[in-house]
């Protein structure tokens, strides 16, 4: 995945349902679970020969957010979601705006083949 970058999602902007925190940071008023309210929206174009499973899994993994709504896409190649999470989590997951993020194989010292998340 590439081109990591924040779109704007008119729902965010409504303000009786999301407060802008800081810059591209909402916090979601509404949801009552109250550890994971924080919202980001992103799109990501996938590489050839990538799926919309991976590297996506392994980002929320590593961030520790999840997919709060998947977004229409107009191109098949490009990724729309909003992200969710707390704020600490969301604000590192800004890290990868403009970045590339994919999975690379390597045999560890046991000579078992393993997968790592790359960004760079």
């Amino acid at each position: 995945m590439k081109n990591f970058r924040v779109i704007e999602v008119e729902k965010l902007k409504d303000i009786s349902n999301f407060k802008l925190i800081e810059e591209d940071i909402y916090n979601d008023l509404n949801d009552n679970g109250g550890f994971a309210t924080h919202r980001i929206a992103l799109s990501m174009e996938l590489e050839e020969g990538e799926d919309t499973q991976y590297p996506l899994e392994d980002i929320l993994d590593k961030y520790l957010v999840h997919i709060e709504e998947f977004l229409t896409n107009d191109d098949d190649t490009v990724q729309k979601y909003i992200f969710g999470g707390d704020l600490e989590d969301i604000q590192n997951l800004k890290s990868i705006i403009g970045k590339r993020v994919y999975n690379e194989e390597f045999v560890d010292e046991e000579g078992q083949t393993q997968v790592r998340l790359i960004i760079e």
